[in-house]
């Protein structure tokens, strides 16, 4: 399957035919493999015979694995990157170009949800530096809001590990106000108890708290987990949580002994994670692009975003 964007940022969606499998559902338009062929040729051919579009380059980013009634798919969905061509519908079915924002789930089959993620999510996860008392936290609040809004495309982690509830309290609080106002999505890090007032809170789940989990928490905000190989990536696409944070890709001095898995490997696990994924160990703003490259949704970084980097914008 293919996410196809156009230069307003809208995505090609199509409608199924009456009378076939899941008839009259939106989706994004895909199909399947010929025997012999790679996922990345099928999807071409596909999109040039349904809809005459030319796809000269794309990157796997999702294997969505799903059990409908009457058949269990694997769908290999790629980010396209590089297609020319007029739109048009050779098979006589609808097509449209929709606003990733605004396209209804339910119009869609179920087994779509990773890649509404897909297209929505942010490129930076900006994760809070920890304060290691209450008389750091003003400063660590200033320094987030300020990466916040300058950088481009964010979202923010609000991680304090060493910080009891009321100090937790006092350092997520304004970042919330300050990211709620600007349409920022804002996940803690801390028991749940601890933030469950804070309307439209996301919630990131180290290991400990995720291996806990026998289905998606009742979150109205995103739900993410930290994850370290393809089992935790399994499991958080099992567990039906919105994307996950794949750490270390480098070596780093907070982890020291354990070795960075590359880029290679990180991008061959990316290619069968069933959730968007970000990139996390040693990330800067310059390896956003190489991320992306990989079928990463972004990068996730503590240092590596809350200073100027070349690629940031003021906000």
């Amino acid at each position: 399957m293919g996410l196809v964007l156009n230069g307003d940022g809208r995505v090609l969606v199509s409608r199924r035919l009456a009378g076939r499998h899941l008839g009259g559902y939106w989706e994004f338009p895909g199909g399947k493999i010929d025997a012999g062929e790679s996922a990345f040729a099928g999807l071409a051919r596909e999109l040039h015979e349904e809809l005459g579009i030319v796809v000269r380059g794309g990157v796997q980013c999702l294997t969505v694995r799903h059990d409908f009634a009457e058949c269990s798919v694997a769908l290999r969905v790629f980010r396209v990157t590089d297609w020319s061509g007029e739109v048009h519908g050779r098979e006589g079915q609808e097509w449209a170009w929709r606003d990733p924002a605004t396209l209804e789930p339910t119009d869609f089959p179920a087994a779509n949800h990773p890649m509404f993620q897909a297209l929505v999510l942010p490129q930076h996860y900006l994760i809070t530096p920890a304060p290691a008392g209450r008389s750091e936290i003003p400063a660590v609040i200033e320094q987030v809001q300020a990466a916040l809004a300058r950088l481009s495309s964010p979202m923010v982690q609000v991680r304090a590990p060493g910080l009891e509830r009321a100090d937790y309290r006092a350092l997520i609080e304004p970042l919330h106000r300050f990211a709620r106002a600007r349409g920022i999505p804002l996940l803690a890090n801390a028991p749940w108890e601890w933030v469950d007032d804070l309307p439209g809170t996301g919630w990131h789940l180290p290991e400990r708290r995720w291996r806990e989990c026998s289905g998606r928490p009742p979150v109205s905000g995103p739900v993410a987990a930290s994850v370290h190989d393809a089992e935790g990536l399994a499991a958080v696409a099992r567990l039906g949580l919105d994307f996950a944070v794949l750490s270390p890709v480098r070596a780093t001095a907070s982890h020291p002994g354990l070795p960075g898995m590359g880029w290679e490997r990180f991008a061959a696990q990316v290619r069968e994670a069933g959730v968007p994924v970000y990139a996390l160990g040693g990330m800067q703003e310059a390896d956003l692009g190489q991320a992306r490259t990989c079928g990463a949704q972004g990068i996730a970084a503590i240092r590596g975003l809350l200073e100027q980097g070349p690629g940031s914008q003021p906000g």
